[in-house]
């Protein structure tokens, strides 16, 4: 009988394990957006899995945030190659320096660009300094700086970001070029190769800094979910409550996803964006918990009326004994009296026998 139990326990845990084993990522998806009751058995999974889920969505996040970032560059390359064509004088790169026909410095303005000035001529620092602040107050805010030996990128609100054209066209394996040369360039097949190679680095880098924060996230989640769980004073492990927290983002991530997409195509911002994914996983993460706080009351409701049943019932099967018990005791007493009286009777008789004998004698 006890190895019977113990093998249909096993059974039934080979069952869990493979009902389990059959949840794939999209299902895991689906579920952590809309079937919040299923976060205690998407938890159940284990911390492994739910790590492995992280990881899922960061190479998704970091695969189409590399795609936007490729084609935002392709783009601008683009746009590049034809206000050289259209715009620009005609320049010279040679012996790591760029040199122009022209003798003063040329202004424009460029709405994918922004302001830009190139001067070849100038080495001063306060020159640079003053271009700088010149496209600062532009109404792009942004703009590009081209000197005889670099450029300057400057964006409001980044960093400047400086290229020196003899590291930058070392690693291209260009020493030399003139305008027609870097507008062939520019439009040659062999940029593809180059897009390839930046998409797969911007990918690498963006996995482990999208896991990374995903990670800080789940965690600050987590914390929120625990403190629910002490509200609602339901006993869950923290590691369990790190999983559901886990499953929680799914629905911001996706959203982070699709925010990536618009800001990308229509230049659409929004404020605070950060707070809203904190908050909507918040959110799910709560109702979750409130969700198997719910459940586990209504258990243990059922719990205790399948207990009350079973002593009522032990009750009466113990009362119907008693009641058995004292008719078998009523029972044996009249068997009793009826033999003592059988007894009593054959005694007389035989004292009836014997004194018939003795008169018999006599």
């Amino acid at each position: 009988m006890k190895k019977n139990l113990e093998d249909e326990k096993n059974n039934n845990q080979n069952v869990q394990e493979t009902e389990i084993k059959k949840i794939g990522f999209f299902k895991k998806v689906w579920y952590s957006i809309t079937k919040l009751e299923k976060y205690s058995e998407l938890s159940a999974h284990g911390l492994s899995k739910a790590i492995k889920y992280v990881a899922q969505l960061a190479i998704i996040m970091a695969i189409v945030s590399s795609i936007i970032s490729v084609y935002g560059t392709k783009k601008l390359i683009d746009d590049a190659t034809t206000y050289i064509s259209e715009n620009a004088p005609d320049f010279e790169y040679k012996d790591e320096v760029l040199t122009i026909n022209s003798e003063e410095e040329i202004i424009d303005e460029n709405t994918s660009f922004g302001k830009i000035i190139l001067d070849i001529k100038t080495e001063n620092e306060e020159d640079v300094k003053k271009y700088l602040e010149d496209i600062s107050k532009s109404e792009s805010s942004g703009g590009i700086l081209i000197l005889k030996n670099k450029l300057i990128i400057r964006q409001s609100g980044i960093e400047d970001a400086t290229y020196e054209y003899k590291q930058l066209f070392e690693q291209l394996g260009i020493s030399e070029f003139n305008k027609q040369d870097l507008i062939d360039y520019l439009k040659n097949d062999k940029m593809y190769g180059i897009y390839v190679n930046l998409f797969a680095v911007l990918a690498l880098y963006a996995v482990i800094i999208y896991f990374i924060n995903t990670i800080l996230n789940v965690f600050i989640i987590s914390v929120f979910g625990y403190i629910a769980t002490l509200i609602t004073k339901l006993k869950i492990r923290y590691v369990a409550v790190f999983n559901m927290a886990v499953y929680s983002i799914t629905l911001s991530t996706i959203l982070n996803i699709i925010y990536m997409i618009i800001n990308a195509i229509f230049k659409f911002k929004i404020n605070y964006f950060d707070l809203m994914y904190v908050l909507v996983s918040s959110i799910y993460m709560i109702a979750a918990i409130f969700i198997l706080k719910t459940d586990f009351t209504k258990k243990q409701e059922v719990i205790q009326k399948i207990v009350e049943v079973q002593k009522q019932v032990h009750d009466e099967l113990k009362s119907e004994e008693k009641d058995k018990n004292e008719l078998d005791g009523n029972t044996g007493n009249k068997n009793k009296n009826e033999d003592d009286n059988e007894n009593n009777e054959s005694k007389e008789d035989s004292n009836i026998e014997g004194e018939e004998s003795e008169g018999a004698n006599a």
